[in-house]
This record gives C-alpha cells, structure tokens and sequence, in this order.
C-alpha cells in the first residue's frame, strides 16, 4: 500500500512539473483532452466480450473520465488490424487526467477488461479536441450504445491556424445534422512523418442514419481545397469509417 501511494505522489508530482513547463495558451476551456490507446481483442476473445467487461466498470467514481469510447474501423488504409480498436478516454484537462491516474485503484471488472485486450499504452497518445459548434447530439445524447464516425487527417495551410478551421466548419452544418464534429490536434505523443500543420477531423453522427446522410451529401459536393485557396486548409485525405462503441457516457454532458 505505501509502495502504491508513493507511486501515486511520484507521478502527480512529476507530471504536474510538466503542465507547469506547457504554454498556458495550449488548452483553454473551449478544449478537452483526449487519450487515445490501439487495443487488440485478446485470443479467445471477441469485441462483445471486451464490451460487456469494460461497460461493467464503475467509471462515476470521483474523478473518472468523462466519456469512453471504442472504436473499430469499418474501412481503412491498410493499417487497420481485425481485431483492433482505438479505446479513446475524455477528460476536462491534463489536471483532470493526472486526478484519474493517481487515484484509479484496480477493480475486478478492471481485471476482467484487462484480460480480454492487450493494449499499446506506452505509445497512446493524447489529442486536444475542440469541438466546431454546440449543435451537435451524438448518440442520440448518449441514449445509443454506440454510433457511425469518420475521422480524416487535413493540412494547414501556412498562416492558418485550428481556430480557423474550426470556425470554418462551423459555418458550414446543414440545418438539421446534429453530428458531432470536432478538430482534433495531437498533442502528447509524435506520430512519425507527420507535420505540425497536421490536424483531424472527426464528425459522429447523432445516429448511424444521420451520419450516412452527411457521407450522401459529401459524396455529391465537390471538396478540393486546391481550387479553394480560402479554406483554411490545403489537402485531406480519404475519411476512414468507423463504429464508435459508447462505454461510458457522463450527464450533463
């Protein structure tokens, strides 16, 4: 038990000295923080089995996480395993993240969870997420276990910043989608080759039919940022599909 508490205080204390070391203007109360980790059902396993184990955590304990989702791509680009899934945690702040990890003690439904996957947390990484409007409803406002996502990576153009992307996107919804649509930057943990112009785009439907009808209307709109050079951003590439499992949904959200 000492071992642990002092393990605890180790981590708290070493990575409070880091936000104090991070620009004050690299999150502000607009962003959240999301940890992303690549998971693999583990042998013997399937995804039903990893969810009912990870839906039966207590996650509404003082300072848990705010949302917890799986996700499991439908169409990729080759990197994509058949038994993988990105579990991805959302939190309010790094100092609401460092609450969760130096207070977190293991649970047998932890255990359970921790047997069914095998997962690569030494290299998740933790993305700022900011999300474009406040029209968005996904998963019904959490009444769905689960919804259709896509996630594609954009470059800046020079001079632009995430900002204007996100107030570009915002002009943009169609009255009647309440997808979710958010820009996400990665922010802890460096992905080999990419650029610092980088940047994400997710968009979760309020429901799979809701979703299906964006992609429609997409499909028909012609989206060359080449031929725009206003847009804040100069290229993307394809959007990848995906399910986005709900395992933990916090209200009010």
């Amino acid at each position: 038990m000492q071992g642990r508490i002092m393990i605890r205080r180790l981590v708290t204390s070493a990575i409070g000295f880091f936000l104090i070391s991070l620009p004050g203007q690299v999150v502000n109360a607009q962003t959240s923080i999301v940890h992303n980790t690549r998971c693999t059902v583990a042998d013997g396993y399937d995804m039903q089995d990893v969810l009912e184990a990870a839906r039966s955590i207590d996650y509404d304990r003082p300072d848990g996480p705010n949302f917890v989702f799986f996700r499991q791509a439908i169409t990729g680009s080759g990197s994509a395993t058949q038994n993988g899934f990105i579990r991805a945690v959302r939190f309010e702040n790094m100092e609401h993240w460092v609450r969760t990890m130096s207070t977190r003690t293991p649970s047998v439904e932890g255990l359970m969870l921790g047997q069914r996957v095998d997962c690569d947390f030494p290299n998740s990484w933790i993305a700022l997420d900011h999300n474009a409007d406040d029209a968005g409803n996904p998963y019904e406002g959490g009444e769905l276990d689960g919804s259709l996502m896509y996630f594609r990576s954009c470059e800046l153009r020079a001079g632009r910043s995430a900002q204007d992307f996100v107030d570009w996107l915002a002009e943009r919804r169609v009255d009647g989608d309440r997808s979710i649509v958010q820009v996400s930057r990665r922010w802890l943990g460096p992905q080999e080759g990419a650029s610092s112009s980088r940047i994400g785009l997710r968009v979760v439907g309020e429901n799979p039919e809701g979703l299906a009808r964006r992609l429609d209307r997409l499909a028909q709109q012609q989206m060359d940022p080449q031929r725009n050079p206003d847009w804040p951003i100069e290229s993307c590439n394809q959007p990848t599909l995906m399910w986005s499992h709900v395992i933990h949904w916090s209200s009010p959200s």
